[in-house]
């Protein structure tokens, strides 16, 4: 694999620039489409070339992936599937170098760079990975005695944001093995450093870590703030919430000795559109919240816990400031304390099915669709206001329930033998990188950084569909995602990806020696032993 024409690619592939939820983010696939569209392999299996619509839920923005096949010479139904992205983070970090940003020439100009590093948006996360990829197949486009299994490349958009690239690409992998492709595993080709942070080099990953985004909704009382004790503010339980469950260490899932952090709040506010004088009476926050073992019904127990806290420690901090001001000369009415009420997004649904009555669920339905166009999770939380409105219950009160996106663990560490065959490859391509080029690879059980290994590698019970189906607002609208393909995949995942540093940062970098010189081999090394170890 020719190294000059890797780095060209590379610098086309950032130059488009594709910034997730931007007008721009598919062009790195149409490109990448035209470009093997003329491949004489192509033009004569033009089926095996597709440009997948693969829609964000409330974008305004169309969104297309990339899914190409080859097959083998010798006819066989074995296939590797290869996956990556082309979006890539927004650019404000470069500040008043924003403007070169996708110019790596430029960049190296103003940072300096020498030989071994490329700077620019994209350059390791991950536009690299998708020209080796691409690179790989127009090679065996070319020579398809190269490998004695089928390669199938998925290259999508919308990663660094909520997955609707892989989540909506995964029709198009279902349907290749409606037809009879049986996938052994699949091949990521994330850098490392964006697995595993601070480590830089070669970096070999079993597996993704898993991701669920808890959801709270509070109810208070409202009350003129001259007469607050009437009221319950529900921006103090959020603040309460916020405050116990923000890295609390009892909430953190560690993993064989390897811990992620723990809950990290990602959005609290009030629900008003204007100022009042009125004490609060709606609010949210919802966490990023990382996983290894624990299940959706596992943390729906949690975030019960977390909110019955919050309403006991607001109830007490407002007893307690109201008997202080009494002693002060305070005069208005007394706080009168709650019992905690706590309930699952499920539990108020039918609250509000019983009290609204039969028309309950096509005006929810119908409220739904309609939402104008907007984030997924803004959106999931006015219809948790919508069911609130309808439930008759007054406060206060917490909702919990869950906000897109999911992206469910995945590790190789099983007794499958198809995941021993990924293990035993992986290992493979360490021994073959220390033993052939020097170069001592680290091995991690779990890519830290979430990637679409989730959907392409999870096992999915349906306890964990139950869960989230029943407490994820809009589930199967607003966030819309393909259970039956991903339970019909499930394979073993591996991620090796190129070298490099500060991913979405304003310094970010590619090593080229072992990002071009080295990993090409590696990657047609790796399809080589699965192929071999999972027959």
């Amino acid at each position: 694999m020719d190294r000059e024409y890797l780095l060209s690619m590379i610098k086309e592939l950032v130059a488009l620039p594709s910034v997730t939820e931007s007008a721009a983010e598919s062009a790195p696939g149409e490109w990448l489409f035209e470009k093997l569209a003329k491949l004489p392999y192509f033009r004569e299996n033009p089926g095996h070339l597709q440009l997948v619509d693969t829609p964000l839920e409330g974008s305004l923005y169309k969104l297309k992936s990339l899914v190409a096949r080859v097959d083998a010479a010798k006819k066989t139904a074995r296939t590797v599937l290869l996956i990556g992205h082309y979006d890539v983070v927004d650019v404000k970090c470069y500040g008043d170098i924003a403007e070169h940003a996708f110019n790596a020439d430029r960049l190296a100009e103003i940072f300096g760079a020498d030989s071994d590093v490329l700077y620019g948006r994209g350059v390791m996360d991950m536009k690299c990975g998708a020209a080796l990829e691409t690179a790989i197949i127009e090679e065996f486009a070319e020579d398809r005695s190269l490998f004695d299994v089928n390669l199938v490349m998925a290259l999508v958009g919308d990663e660094e944001n909520s997955s609707a690239g892989m989540r909506g690409a995964l029709p198009a992998l279902a349907a290749m093995q409606a037809e009879g492709l049986d996938f052994l595993a699949a091949l990521n080709t994330e850098p490392g450093e964006a697995g595993r942070s601070g480590v830089v080099g070669p970096m070999v990953f079993l597996g993704t870590l898993g991701k669920l985004m808890p959801g709270f909704y509070i109810r208070g009382r409202d009350a003129h703030v001259g007469n607050c004790y009437n009221g319950f503010s529900a921006l103090l339980a959020a603040s309460r919430l916020v405050s116990y469950a923000e890295g609390n260490p009892y909430l953190a899932d560690p993993l064989h000795g390897v811990c992620q952090p723990s809950w990290i709040c990602l959005d609290m506010k009030a629900l008003h559109d204007l100022y009042s004088v009125t004490v609060p009476d709606k609010a949210y926050a919802y966490f990023n919240c990382f996983t290894t073992n624990n299940t959706p019904a596992l943390v729906m127990k949690q975030m019960r816990g977390v909110a019955a806290y919050a309403l006991r420690q607001s109830s007490e901090q407002l007893t307690a400031s109201y008997r202080a001001l009494l002693a002060l000369g305070y005069e208005g009415a007394e706080f009168v304390p709650v019992e905690p009420a706590v309930y699952t997004l499920e539990e108020l649904t039918e609250l509000a099915r019983r009290h609204h009555g039969a028309s309950f669920d096509e005006e929810l339905r119908h409220y739904t669709e309609t939402l104008p166009p907007g984030d997924m999770r803004a959106r999931g939380i006015k219809c948790v206001d919508f069911i609130a409105d309808r439930s008759g219950v007054e406060g206060p009160y917490i909702v919990c329930f869950f906000l897109p996106p999911w992206l469910p663990v995945r590790t190789d560490l099983t007794d499958d033998p198809r995941d021993r065959a990924a293990v035993e490859t992986a290992r493979a391509v360490e021994a073959e990188c220390e033993e052939k080029y020097g170069l001592k690879m680290t091995e991690s059980e779990l890519f830290a950084g979430l990637c679409d290994l989730s959907y392409v590698g999870a096992k999915i019970s349906d306890d964990d569909v139950r869960a989230l189906s029943g407490n994820m607002p809009g589930w199967g609208s607003i966030y819309n995602i393909p259970l039956k393909e991903m339970q019909g995949l499930g394979l073993p995942v591996i991620n090796l990806g190129p070298s490099g540093e500060s991913p979405h940062k304003k310094d970010e970098r590619l090593h080229l020696r072992y990002s071009l010189d080295i990993l090409p081999s590696l990657l047609k090394f790796a399809v080589r032993e699965l192929s071999r170890r999972s027959l």
